[in-house]
């Protein structure tokens, strides 16, 4: 059983909605029998324009039905509404023969299923801002209840981050790609791009420093268009005359709203495969941390035939740099790579599928996944 956050992000996250198919497609294809459970308030429900209306009515009822349907998860799925259902009855029978109970960022929280799984295990997928939230700020972060915690900071589980553990033995899960659902396609378009919430949340505090966003980062590279010949895009939330959108389009980068690249699963996909790889920053969050941190969309890219220059953060002590993704830390070094990409598109898109297929494979990530939890058992 896999709970998931697909409903309750309707409108323009499909990025959002792949991160959590993705396990799900995964776990079935190894021959797990997989059920989705989700959970939304009735507060939640909205249409297209965020207006707030009966969930009969709401974008949320749709996107999740049109996912669940295409993805062949009719009769093995189930969405609360405030915690209710018709079937709950179903899913408590589900939950109590069930292996293993995948909480993916702890978005599920009714704990009468819950507590009915073998097994429960709590996997994050913002490492850093996740332990510093539970364990600075006093945010519950639905920890209760988990008997193990996995995160996609895969350097938390030696201890060298530079944020707090929380109270939680972490152990590490690279992100995985579904490599059916992401086939290598053909060469095509010209722009790196790469999509973001340009601020995300505010930024936390700890031990005295501040754990920020992508706009940082970004912000720090601002002239890097005019020091490569490749063409950069970010797909963003900027609004469209927003001051900063037009400082950046004057330094020459290709802005473009994320709501049109997000607005369902296929159009997402559209926009990854027309791209010629992916250039992006990371949250400063995961920069400053230096938990290991790698994008849940760029394996996306990889598993497409799109090379990647990915900033780093500690994701090169596992993951192979210099020919299909490669890792910067500075101006200079982003655009050396980035030109060096320019060099050899066939040879660098066949890497970066190999590197998809070597190392975030579904197949791969969750067998890994599968090791780590019986040897903790």
């Amino acid at each position: 059983m896999i709970g998931v956050g697909i409903a309750g992000y309707p409108n323009a996250a499909a990025g959002n909605t792949w991160a959590f198919l993705q396990w799900a497609l995964g776990f079935r294809s190894l021959g797990w029998e997989v059920f989705l459970v989700e959970s939304i308030d009735s507060t939640q429900c909205v249409d297209t324009r965020w207006k707030s209306v009966p969930f009969d009515q709401s974008e949320n009822k749709r996107h999740w039905e049109k996912t669940i349907r295409d993805y062949g998860f009719e009769n093995h799925s189930l969405l609360l509404i405030d915690g209710e259902s018709k079937d709950k009855g179903r899913i408590l029978d589900f939950a109590q023969q069930s292996d293993i109970f995948l909480n993916i960022s702890g978005h599920f929280k009714v704990r009468e299923i819950l507590d009915r799984a073998r097994l429960r295990i709590y996997l994050d997928l913002d490492p850093a801002f996740t332990q510093i939230w539970a364990e600075v700020y006093g945010e519950s972060m639905n920890f209760e209840s988990h008997d193990l915690f996995f995160t996609v900071g895969p350097l938390f589980e030696n201890g060298t981050v530079r944020a707090p553990q929380a109270g939680k033995k972490w152990l590490g899960t690279l992100p995985l790609v579904h490599l059916p659902s992401w086939p290598i396609t053909p060469l095509s378009g010209e722009r790196f791009t790469t999509m973001t919430h340009w601020y995300g949340y505010p930024p936390v505090e700890y031990q005295g420093e501040w754990y920020g966003n992508k706009s940082e980062e970004f912000e720090k590279i601002i002239d890097l268009p005019s020091k490569t010949k490749a063409i950069l895009e970010i797909a963003s939330d900027l609004a469209i005359e927003s001051e900063l959108k037009l400082q950046f389009e004057s330094k020459g980068w290709k802005m473009t709203l994320a709501a049109e690249a997000n607005l369902d699963l296929s159009t997402y996909q559209r926009y990854i495969q027309s791209s010629r790889g992916e250039f992006s920053v990371a949250k400063n969050g995961y920069v400053k941390s230096n938990c290991g941190w790698f994008s849940d969309r760029s394996v996306c890219y990889l598993a497409s035939g799109k090379p990647l220059v990915l900033q780093e953060t500690g994701w090169s002590q596992f993951i192979p740099t210099g020919k299909g993704a490669f890792a910067f830390t500075t101006l200079e070094e982003a655009q050396e790579q980035l030109d060096l990409l320019l060099l050899d598109p066939q040879s660098y898109s066949l890497a970066a599928r190999a590197i998809a297929e070597n190392y975030f494979s579904s197949d791969k990530v969750i067998q890994e996944f599968i090791r780590k939890v019986e040897k903790s058992l």
